[in-house]
């Protein structure tokens, strides 16, 4: 078995995505983790068309981002994400970010822990996930209950003092 969480979303960097530092600017990366996150939910069977014909969607309450390494115009990007937690209405995901060199190595560019709640949009409320769901979730704890707890999760903020 990996010792990481399986590739859920590959991008390119686009000429758009680039500030005047001449590397992605810091909003692509959220949209980049963004795409990744609706692949995920997709994949566990809450899709646009499903949330389309149920009013069941997701919703993101919190974002913690780091930019460990920049990536450049042209650059492939591959979003693996873990399975942290979990409970009736909620994930509690990490998000890891590689940029790809032309020589095939990677390096870790950002990450993202982030906390959802599945949604009843005909309420804007919080509910439980669908029982489909719900099942595809414990699915995907299960295979990922031996990969090792990610070190960068649980930060805070602040300027480190000697």
């Amino acid at each position: 078995m990996s010792e990481r969480a399986s590739v859920i979303y590959s991008t390119t960097i686009k000429p758009e995505w680039l500030d005047y530092n001449n590397h992605m600017n810091v909003a692509y990366y959220v949209l980049i983790f963004d795409k990744a996150g609706e692949s995920l939910v997709s994949d566990i069977g809450l899709s646009e068309a499903v949330t389309k014909a149920t009013d069941i969607s997701w919703m993101v309450l919190e974002n913690h981002v780091t930019y460990n390494n920049e990536v450049v115009l042209d650059q492939q990007v591959d979003v693996r994400v873990q399975l942290l937690d979990h409970d009736a209405k909620r994930l509690h995901l990490y998000f890891e970010m590689y940029g790809q060199n032309e020589d095939g190595s990677e390096y870790l560019a950002s990450t993202l822990e982030q906390m959802v709640m599945c949604v009843d949009l005909s309420v804007r409320r919080g509910c439980e996930f669908p029982e489909n769901v719900a099942a595809s979730i414990a699915a995907l704890a299960d295979q990922q209950k031996a990969l090792p707890k990610p070190d960068n999760i649980g930060r805070t903020i602040g300027i480190r003092r000697k």
